[in-house]
């Protein structure tokens, strides 16, 4: 008979507990519990905490086997997704090459929350955290006291890294960024507590950051299975919304291979994720829409778009709080990109001009709304707008937006705007060399 994911923890709990030679009594003493939170965490009848497993690896030295289970057995038990969790153990992916790291903020201090980042300890409530220097300066992971300032660390150097990710065109983050990450996991076996809980948090951040980043890479199949950690430790820890983030990412992916239904499975998961919250609503509807653009549905793709735009105008403090690119001019940059491209794919499919019209007015509108500093969107956005000119038959307009720009996207180290340009070069033929007449 199959054993749930609990049972399964609790016999390999038992079995490095009997080969420690400890006794279910003399184990929880030495983890702080009572000697019957073991002996039903062993009967497979409590479901173990990301606490107590990080803990139990520990005391009895299991190398992270523990913890690892535990985070599975807690992401399976709150997955009513389209997409499994699986009981393998994944490995992390290896360090990436390349150039160096974009100039991060030099700031001393940052106040959470701040670019959809919140302190695990403090939550929306706010604190005031430092931020390291780099890596090795934040407090706790030279020493077995991992605490608040740990969490704080952590979270303050993320939000460098996603401003640093939002206002560089070239660069590349993806090393310190996958190098943070797996001193998070190193530390989060030494934390007690909610510490825990918070680090597998940040973990889960840090992952979805570092997928996205190898998406810009063009390394489709690292980002999975970076977002796969994301969602599976999003989900263990309690971080719903960082899960339907990372599922999202996952659509996107699937879009740009041309995959429309599976990035419609993607789609229909993150908001499967938590629908208690408007903004991953309005999240999961865009990515469902683009899905439904690419499949030709433009029916769907329609009702979709047009109550993910009302979700948009309803969102509230919490919202702004956790998916501030959903709002003010960001949100209307968002919004109106990922429309513009899901008129132009539904263009394309369906061959009506008008809806390439239609693409065309929204490319404009994100472009209007992009804020200054996003410099890499500002360019992926301006090609959108010149292949939405093309893709209405409008070779002269899609020529005149592009040129001004080529310089900085040959110099940018991204794929995305590779592949924008790539659509770009089809349909303009023999006159894409004249966006070039000019360097």
């Amino acid at each position: 008979m199959a054993t749930s994911g609990s049972e399964e923890f609790g016999l390999r709990l038992r079995r490095l507990r009997e080969e420690a030679g400890l006794t279910q009594v003399q184990l929880a003493a030495r983890l702080g519990y009572h000697h019957t939170y073991v002996s039903k965490i062993e009967s497979g009848a409590r479901e173990p905490r990301i606490a107590f497993a990080s803990s139990a690896d520990d005391v009895l030295a299991a190398g992270g086997t523990l913890l690892a289970l535990a985070t599975k057995v807690r992401a399976r038990l709150r997955a009513n997704l389209c997409v499994p969790i699986g009981t393998a153990a994944i490995p992390l992916p290896r360090a990436p090459r390349g150039d160096g790291p974009p100039r991060t903020s030099q700031a001393r201090q940052v106040q959470l929350p701040a670019f959809g980042i919140t302190c695990p300890s403090h939550g929306s409530s706010g604190c005031a955290a430092p931020v390291p220097a780099g890596i090795a300066d934040v407090p706790g992971i030279g020493s077995r006291t991992v605490g608040t300032e740990t969490l704080h660390g952590f979270a303050a150097l993320l939000t460098t890294y996603v401003e640093a990710d939002i206002s560089a065109s070239d660069g590349d983050l993806a090393l310190p960024v996958e190098q943070a990450l797996r001193t998070i996991m190193a530390v989060v076996p030494k934390a007690r507590g909610d510490h825990a809980d918070g680090l597998l948090q940040l973990a889960a951040r840090y992952a979805d950051l570092a997928g996205w980043l190898r998406v810009k890479r063009g390394q489709h199949g690292i980002a999975m299975t970076w977002l796969q950690h994301s969602v599976e430790w999003a989900l263990a820890s309690d971080g719903l919304p960082t899960a339907c983030e990372a599922l999202s990412s996952m659509s996107v992916i699937a879009l740009i291979e041309g995959d429309a239904p599976t990035a419609l499975e993607y789609a229909r998961a993150a908001a499967s994720v938590d629908r208690s919250r408007r903004w991953t609503t309005v999240l999961a509807k865009l990515d469902q829409a683009r899905a439904h653009a690419l499949l030709g549905d433009h029916r769907t793709f329609t009702t979709l778009s047009h109550a993910a735009r009302r979700g948009a105008e309803r969102l509230g403090e919490r919202d702004r709080t956790e998916a501030p690119w959903l709002t003010g001019a960001e949100g209307e940059t968002f919004i109106a990109s990922h429309l513009a491209g899901g008129l132009r794919d539904l263009a394309e499919v369906t061959g009506r001009p008008e809806i390439a019209d239609r693409a065309v007015a929204f490319a404009e509108t994100s472009l209007l709304h992009v804020p200054s500093r996003m410099h890499g969107s500002k360019l992926l956005l301006t090609l959108r707008l010149a292949d939405s000119e093309a893709c209405r038959g409008d070779l002269d307009a899609a020529v005149n937006v592009a040129r001004p720009v080529m310089p900085a996207v040959t110099a940018a180290f991204n794929t995305q705007l590779s592949h924008e340009l790539g659509r770009l070069r089809l349909r303009l033929g023999i006159r894409f060399d004249e966006l070039f007449d000019s360097l």
